[in-house]
């Protein structure tokens, strides 16, 4: 049913004087043009939109004034807008649609609502301020509206797509000048707009779907400041000829300096969305008297992009990225939410070898991205109940937010979460959650290296034919030693059996990597990247290293304590050139801002990574051992070092007890073997009196490849990245 907003507006002023003067007072409202960028802007006097927040929120219902009414609007997945008259007025018919609830303001999940306002509302222009963009009740989610034709942007933005839809889609010759094609999704099209200010961008799409997707798009990669929810910019969105289009202004400052100013300097200009598509509201007269176009172009500037900002958003705009498939968790039952579709917590769950879902059974389940994709586009999907640290001391389940696509397998007789996103955004949260996204850009930018090298190994290895003779593996422990003891020969009377197990990309063979430490943390949109760790990867877009060639298998750890690792002590029975044993003098520091570049708070409690000692009584440790290797070993009587690696780490070790002995490597089995989470190193020696076990150890992991923190000790120096990566790769280049 179309709504007759003149009339609401008739009804509405013939019982509110107080604002109904307001609106005849734009009637004889001095107005006059001024050319800007090649735009035929104008100014208009406006005393009466300064804005008078009487008490609370004036969007919230308690707060209306008198003779204040509403209109409904139903918007998607059971949101409610009320429509208002503005009661501070720009523009004739000037609509406030605000939520019936007070929530903050933000466009996220609201889009296709505005959407659908521009077609509820064919002969009006919807517009959108985002928090930190002109709006003054930052705090409550609304748009504003006013008839078409007002805004020369708006007007410019009509001719514009009118001309590219009379030409299917191209841009005509005649234009070229004004606007040029960036990119597409689906049926929609992106173009940037060359003239006025920078960071100004038109969009035109046949369906609400697409239109969405490509502005999501334009918006994730956009800056985004620290803290802030969503990037700053100002929308103006309407219905014309058949399809959706729309004038979206990236910007900068939420107010220029002037507005802050005092004296001559002091302009009241605070710019929302009229003002960036041309309508410069000035509420101070002497203001409208005293704005040049010199002035008002120099105020336009400072909030608006910079030439290097418009020239980084426009590259991540045409850039691409391969894509990954990221294994989440693995459960008999899975619950999950997809956020867009407004439905809640859903579960899936496993039966008869396939997956169950509301009744159903399927091989496969896929909900798409309602975004092509990335990390700061908007969520797709929660994971409820994921488990992250599997077996280390920080072991614990959290709800995990993440854009993307989201695939459901089976495995193993449980359902599989799997997340495909592009490699790229997948980093953004790698890096965060490896680190601090705090850290030093340098380091950082390093690890983004590393890790892209690592992952696109892994992919590669996944795609690579694979050798169909491949030997038995045992992945349950229990299992393995009983096999082994059954199939091995008897020394001394004693049963012996041999575990030997390292954990590498082997162990996925449905989906790339897993999100745990087992292969790199990702935690989606759990940890916030921020501009620091997008820098990193802007910067780095793509390069990986390599070794005559070939991708470089690029390991990284905590802490080497002095001295790297060759490949073969902790990961298959091979090495590379590139991953030597070498003294590190880096990494052997106490400075807790270095050192917190790398550990979580939890772990800057201690500071004896580097050289540390662990001590156990004798019957503890043989008890632990017993339950790690599900094995029973009886009294503890030796630990034996049968094998080290170059930097001192074991890499076989012979378990001597009453009942049993057990051969354990590799390092990282040896050190879950020896403590109730991970042991920092396998490199120890061992002293053992009669009650007592004491390893006196050196470092925080494996040793192979990047040491995490002497890494950041070299970017605190004034180390590049490229010097990082020399250091810890000896041989290799970047590409």
């Amino acid at each position: 049913m179309a709504i007759d907003i003149d009339k609401f507006v008739h009804d509405q002023l013939s019982l509110w004087p107080a604002v109904a003067a307001k609106y005849r007072a734009l009637k004889s409202a001095q107005t006059r043009q001024m050319p800007i960028g090649g735009l035929l802007s104008t100014l208009q006097s406006n005393p009466g939109r300064m804005p008078v927040i009487d008490h609370g929120c004036p969007l919230c219902e308690e707060n209306y004034l008198d003779h204040q009414h509403f209109l409904p609007f139903e918007g998607r997945k059971g949101r409610r807008y009320r429509v208002l008259v503005n009661r501070a007025p720009i523009f004739p018919n000037h609509l406030v649609i605000t939520r019936d609830i007070h929530v903050p303001q933000t466009i996220w999940h609201r889009y296709p609502d505005m959407l659908d306002l521009a077609v509820q509302f064919p002969d009006y222009v919807i517009f959108y301020n985002s928090p930190y963009s002109g709006t003054t009740v930052p705090g409550h989610a609304h748009f504003q509206a006013c008839p078409k034709g007002y805004m020369p942007l708006e007007r410019a933005a009509e001719r514009l797509l009118h001309a590219v839809a009379q030409n299917g889609g191209a841009v005509p010759e005649a234009v070229s000048s004004s606007i040029s094609y960036v990119a597409s999704v689906r049926d929609a099209q992106l173009f940037h707009y060359k003239q006025f200010t920078r960071g100004v961008f038109l969009l035109r799409a046949e369906t609400s779907k697409s239109m969405a997707k490509m502005f999501y798009r334009l918006l994730d990669c956009c800056d985004l400041v620290e803290g802030e929810a969503e990037p700053r910019f100002n929308a103006l969105t309407f219905f014309s000829e058949g399809e959706y289009r729309a004038v979206v202004t990236c910007r900068a400052l939420h107010r220029p300096h002037h507005y802050y100013a005092e004296g001559e300097d002091h302009f009241a200009l605070s710019p929302g969305a009229a003002d960036m598509a041309g309508f410069f509201v000035i509420p101070e007269v002497d203001d409208y008297d005293r704005l040049t176009r010199e002035k008002l172009t120099e105020i336009l500037r400072e909030i608006s992009l910079s030439e290097k900002q418009e020239e980084r958003l426009l590259w991540r705009l045409v850039r691409t990225q391969p894509r990954i498939e990221v294994g989440i968790m693995s459960a008999p039952e899975i619950t999950f939410e997809i956020i867009s579709d407004g439905a809640g917590p859903q579960k899936v769950s496993y039966r008869e070898g396939k997956i169950d879902y509301n009744g159903a059974l399927y091989d496969e389940l896929v909900f798409e991205a309602p975004t092509i994709s990335t990390l700061f586009a908007e969520p797709s999907f929660i994971l409820y109940g994921v488990t992250i640290g599997v077996d280390f001391h920080w072991e614990r389940r959290q709800d995990q937010q993440f854009a993307g696509t989201l695939k459901f397998i089976v495995d193993e007789g449980k359902v599989v979460a799997v997340n495909t996103i592009g490699v790229e955004d997948y980093l953004l949260s790698v890096i965060s959650s490896e680190m601090k996204a705090t850290a030093s850009l340098e380091f950082l930018k390093a690890h983004a290296v590393i890790s892209r090298s690592w992952v696109m190994a892994q992919i590669a290895h996944r795609n690579a034919p694979k050798d169909v003779s491949e030997p038995f593996r045992f992945d349950n422990i229990a299992a393995l030693v009983t096999w082994l003891d059954t199939n091995r020969p008897m020394e001394a009377g004693i049963p012996s059996g041999e575990i030997i197990r390292w954990f590498d990309h082997d162990d996925h063979r449905r989906f790339d990597v897993c999100a745990d430490d087992h292969c790199q943390r990702y935690q989606g949109l759990t940890l916030a990247a921020g501009e620091k760790v997008r820098a990193a990867i802007d910067e780095t877009w793509g390069q990986v290293l390599r070794y005559e060639g070939e991708l470089v298998d690029a390991r990284f750890y905590k802490c080497c304590g002095g001295r790297t690792e060759r490949f073969s002590t902790a990961w298959a029975d091979k090495d590379y050139p590139y991953l030597t044993v070498h003294d590190d003098p880096y990494c052997d520091t106490h400075d807790r801002e270095v050192l917190g570049q790398v550990l979580n708070d939890y772990d800057l409690e201690t500071e004896d990574f580097h050289d540390w000692t662990v001590r156990y009584p004798r019957k503890e440790l043989a008890a632990l051992i017993t339950l790690k290797s599900g094995v029973d070993i009886g009294e503890l009587l030796a630990l034996e070092p049968l094998e080290r690696g170059g930097s001192g780490r074991i890499c076989k070790l012979r378990i001597v007890g009453s009942k049993t002995t057990l051969t354990v490597g590799k390092e990282l089995l040896i050190r879950r073997f020896l403590s109730e989470s991970h042991l920092y190193s396998s490199w120890f020696d061992v002293e053992m009196t009669a009650d007592e076990v004491v390893l006196h150890g050196h470092g925080w992991g494996h040793g192979v490849g990047l040491c995490q923190i002497g890494a950041a000790v070299m970017a605190s120096q004034g180390k590049t990245y490229t010097d990082i990566l020399s250091f810890y790769y000896p041989g290799t280049t970047l590409e």
